[in-house]
């Protein structure tokens, strides 16, 4: 399912309008109509309704709400935000020609008249709130700052037709008032509002209806992962542990062994055939006690990291049979470390850097240059400061412009990139962008990040580059959530993570086994 912007969304509708023939009215109408169906479901017996409309075309999907709602004998009050007819869309003037000729009623509403609104909010069931759609460029201005205020107040239960009034479709962030809703429905895809955080708190649960619009003029390659478009691995039944992948973990320092225990364990719950991992000699008593079905392989240690000359750990991947290397976690930033990294970079097996195999990279020269030279798959997994270490630029910079520097740093350097913020984002070298929206707060924690490197070298032993990065992302979020209800977010380690990756990847066959095909799409 693709995930569109503003002026993305807007190409869609204009195009689907002028090349299919789909008038934009009949659009609108199969909007209010899916909107309907889905109000219907889950407030069946709310009779007094208020429909804020606003003057745009979203105002007039409100407006086509409102009118099948009163000709369902809802007792519906229709407020529109203007002054007079003349200040609608044309596309709303005309539903609301079409709502005064079915004999329903409706009232305009400026500054002057607000407290009619307020006194109908304080009676009314339920609130539809459809003042501003995906073209609005916050913050809010004038009275209808105001009757977000009120209808935020008003504390009745609140659905946003296609984004909750406020909100900017283009990005995570909240700029002033924002209606606070318990549903939204928005029309054909999803934005990027509905999947990022704090944009997604006032969104509620959302769905997602389709409406005709033809999915060739959606040309945006920026996608939401979900259980439709997830490859699982299949386990042949003539296969045995060296046909589902060796994987090798480098990594670890004294103090820091549980981040190469968790990269080993992580890997083997999602399938390795195989797990090994090479660490400092100083670490290797505790990983071997806490590793059962993986093997280690102790290199000499210096100051409590790897002291072994690089060459040496070349040596010892070059005679092994790996299928995949996981390099970074827990080993600390030291000239040896950089060299490693540096000697791993030409081996032609996929690589996964993560977490100080970031920030040694970051120390190479050129290393750019030979990220785009390797022969094999690279992925990089880097949360914000990482990826700042290796771009050059501030945190807040990337914060702000994350998809286009990161497109293009997967593009330059032909790496795969999962950004690591409240929402994992995968960038592909052919400059597609995957977000999850799985995971929680919970999930905040050391470790983590560990997980899902393992994960990654797990299942890129066994499907395609991108399919491996899609499931391991949305598999790592889902058993969070999976982890979270049993242990809440407060509590919740990132081996909570891994003890529920099984049933992460059940759950998962099962819900793919049975999806069934529909109009509308429940995203959250």
């Amino acid at each position: 399912m693709k995930i569109l912007k503003s002026f993305e969304i807007a190409n869609t509708d204009k195009r689907t309008i002028e090349i299919t023939g789909i008038p934009s009215l009949v659009l609108m109408e199969s909007a209010g109509r899916s909107a309907v169906q889905i109000i219907l479901q889950h407030y069946p017996n709310s009779e007094k309704i208020t429909v804020v409309a606003g003057s745009g075309n979203n105002g007039g999907d409100a407006v086509v709400v409102a009118r099948y709602l009163a000709k369902l004998g809802k007792e519906v009050y229709l407020f529109i935000l203007a002054e007079n007819e003349s200040k609608l869309s044309p596309d709303n003037l005309k539903n609301l020609e079409i709502f005064k000729n079915f004999g329903f009623t409706y009232q305009f509403i400026t500054d002057k008249n607000l407290d009619t609104l307020e006194k109908n909010l304080v009676q009314t069931d339920l609130i539809v709130d459809g003042i501003f759609g995906t073209g609005f460029k916050p913050p809010v201005k004038s009275f209808r700052e105001n009757v977000i205020k009120l209808i935020n107040q008003s504390k009745k239960p609140v659905v946003s037709i296609d984004i909750p009034s406020g909100l900017s479709a283009d990005t995570g962030n909240v700029e002033g008032e924002v209606v606070k809703a318990d549903i939204t429905i928005t029309f054909g895809y999803p934005k990027i509002c509905h999947v990022l955080y704090p944009a997604l708190q006032y969104c509620g649960k959302v769905y997602v209806a389709d409406i005709s619009l033809n999915p060739v003029y959606a040309e945006a390659e920026r996608y939401l992962v979900t259980p439709e478009n997830l490859t699982l691995p299949v386990r042949e039944k003539t296969g045995h542990k060296y046909t589902f992948g060796h994987v090798l973990v480098v990594g670890g320092s004294a103090g820091k062994s549980g981040a190469v225990i968790m990269a080993c364990r992580s890997a083997t719950k999602s399938g390795s055939g195989l797990t090994t991992a090479i660490v400092p000699d100083c670490i290797n008593q505790v990983v071997e006690i806490n590793l059962i079905e993986e093997m280690s392989i102790p290199v000499r240690s210096e100051n409590g990291m790897f002291g072994e000359n690089p060459e040496k750990i070349l040596e010892i991947i070059q005679n092994g049979k790996f299928s995949s290397i996981v390099v970074g976690m827990g080993m600390g930033v030291s000239k040896t470390n950089q060299e490693i990294i540096e000697k791993l970079l030409t081996i032609d097996k996929p690589l996964i850097i993560d977490a100080d195999g970031i920030n040694n990279l970051a120390n190479i020269e050129n290393f750019k240059e030979k990220l785009s030279y390797r022969n094999n798959i690279t992925v990089l997994t880097p949360h914000l400061g990482e990826f700042s270490r290796i771009t050059g630029l501030s945190v807040k910079e990337i914060s702000e412009n994350y998809e286009e520097i990161a497109k293009e740093f997967s593009i330059n350097t032909k790496s795969y990139v999962v950004l690591k913020f409240h929402r994992m984002v995968i960038f592909t070298p052919d400059g597609k962008i995957y977000y999850s929206n799985k995971g929680n707060p919970g999930m905040a924690t050391a470790g983590s990040g560990d997980v899902l490197a393992g994960m990654v070298g797990a299942l890129i032993n066994r499907l395609s580059p991108e399919d491996a990065l899609k499931l391991a992302v949305y598999l790592h979020g889902y058993a969070g959530d999976l982890a979270v209800k049993d242990v809440g977010e407060e509590s919740l380690k990132a081996t909570d993570i891994i003890d529920y990756i099984p049933k992460a990847l059940k759950n998962l066959a099962e819900i793919k086994s049975n999806l069934k095909t529909s109009l509308i799409y429940e995203l959250s």
